[in-house]
């Protein structure tokens, strides 16, 4: 991957990020957007349902945290350990805002998509406005990836290769932002 370069439009308030990625990088990053959001889309689906909060129009999501450390890593619980615990409330805070916040990893997930493009081409182009949810979305990415306690010696360093590169690509992309 080459770092990412900043580059102004014809007009001085058009600004766009460049790179261009290897084959290879380009479909890593497509199959785990994939990967994340499908994990995503199936915490959500399996949310209980409430018809009272259907009724009045508010989504209800899951009341526990998720077992799956990956996804409890993309949702950890809403209070530090440690803190003052009132019986129910991590509970409710998930139930209320979860949804919500997966819904918006999943539309970061998607502008890395529509960036990507849908032929998976490896010069990638992203708008100013976009760069932070694309930021966002390598976040998550890293999260998904990162330590597990399954797999042998060279899955844990084939891990370790692919969260130095996202965080270069994440740690380039800000350096371009920031210019």
């Amino acid at each position: 991957m080459q770092p990412w370069r900043r580059k102004k439009g014809l007009m001085r308030s058009s600004v766009k990020f460049t790179t261009r990625f290897e084959p290879m990088e380009r479909e890593v990053i497509g199959d785990l957007t994939a990967t994340v959001s499908e994990a995503l889309i199936g915490r959500a689906q399996s949310a209980p349902k409430d018809e009272f909060a259907e009724m009045i129009g508010m989504s209800a999501g899951h009341t526990e945290a998720p077992e799956d450390p990956k996804l409890a890593r993309l949702l950890p619980d809403f209070e530090r350990e440690g803190d003052e615990e009132f019986d129910g409330d991590n509970g409710l805070l998930r139930s209320l805002h979860e949804n919500d916040i997966i819904k918006a990893k999943l539309i970061n997930l998607q502008v890395v998509n529509e960036v990507l493009g849908p032929t998976g081409g490896v010069e990638v182009t992203i708008e100013e406005a976009d760069a932070p949810r694309f930021i966002a979305a390598l976040n998550d990415m890293r999260l998904y990836v990162s330590e597990d306690d399954r797999g042998g010696e060279a899955e844990a360093q084939d891990r370790a290769v692919l969260m130095d590169w996202l965080a270069y690509c994440q740690d380039s992309l800000l350096e371009a932002m920031m210019e």
